[in-house]
């Protein structure tokens, strides 16, 4: 199939308000170029992964056990402790519970890590995500991570990684 027009960012220039295609070789038209910038990986510590894992709910949210999830959270403490990460998972966390952590964490002094990574395992639906009290916006934890709340961080990648459906619908 033709392609063209999902890599015209690639190899485009604007002429008189207009995009132009450049003269180049199909080849050539279709490669990606990296980007120059790169994150420096290379401090004293990979950095912290934090892994919330929550399988079981009050009766009052109307959230099942999730079976399998301690599965999950097995093999990710193997996977980001095989790539440096200093690895911890709570399990089983109330919104407030989560909420405190992650604000513990990011007031924590990262300036000898590369990097923050949380996984969260858990229900969710659009834009929340459960505690095993309730549910809480993402975004009131990730924003815990932004430059003026994390000065340690920044410049850093933080690697939010979220397992949870965002609703009833498939």
């Amino acid at each position: 199939p033709d392609r063209k027009g999902r890599f015209i960012l690639f190899g485009s220039k604007k002429k008189d308000g207009k995009l132009q295609e450049k003269e180049q070789s199909s080849e050539s038209h279709y490669r990606i170029v990296s980007p120059t910038f790169q994150y420096k990986m290379s401090h004293q510590h990979v950095g912290k992964c934090i892994i919330i894992n929550n399988k079981n709910f009050d009766e009052k949210t109307g959230m099942n056990v999730r079976n399998g999830t301690d599965k999950d959270a097995g093999e990710l403490f193997k996977c980001f402790k095989s790539l440096g990460f200093d690895v911890s998972i709570y399990n089983d966390q109330t919104c407030k519970n989560m909420e405190r952590l992650l604000k513990k964490v990011s007031e924590e002094d990262h300036s000898d890590s590369s990097c923050f990574a949380c996984i969260l395992l858990s229900h969710g639906e659009e834009g929340m995500i459960y505690g095993t009290d309730g549910a809480i916006p993402i975004k009131s934890m990730t924003l815990l991570f932004k430059g003026d709340m994390c000065k340690s961080l920044v410049g850093k990648p933080k690697l939010f990684f979220i397992q949870a459906c965002r609703g009833s619908e498939f």
